[in-house]
């Protein structure tokens, strides 16, 4: 199956913010109500101060908290300088709702987060 690019339609639907390398996106055990598409740069999944996960362009971060309404299980940390895509709830459930192949997109995301966090442990 070939990966879905969710970068332009998330540049178009979200708000794009830029982070300097060495800053924090969201914290482990914050509220979370958005999730984050990377348009460039690099993120890395911190739990525990152990990085989980290295989250580069396309990549999604954060959508689990958008989905469950839980507190983020993750600290997100730049690595390199990034450029993030903001998805507020509402628009995320419309592109689950409106826009092919986002459902997919968002599995695909987390079985690889959840596989990353198994090798990790």
């Amino acid at each position: 199956m070939a990966e879905i690019d969710m970068r332009l339609f998330a540049a178009k639907a979200g708000t794009n913010m830029t982070f300097p390398a060495g800053s924090i996106v969201f914290n482990e055990g914050d509220t979370g109500n958005c999730m984050y598409v990377v348009q460039s740069g690099v993120v890395e999944m911190v739990i525990h101060d152990r990085v989980i996960d290295v989250c580069g362009p396309n990549e999604a971060i954060g959508f689990m908290s958008v989905i469950d309404g839980a507190p983020r299980t993750s600290t997100a940390r730049v690595r390199e300088a990034a450029e993030l895509s903001i998805i507020d709830q509402r628009k995320f459930r419309f592109m689950i709702d409106e826009v092919p192949n986002f459902a997919t997109y968002i599995m695909g995301a987390m079985a690889h987060r959840i596989r990353g966090m198994g090798k990790a442990i």
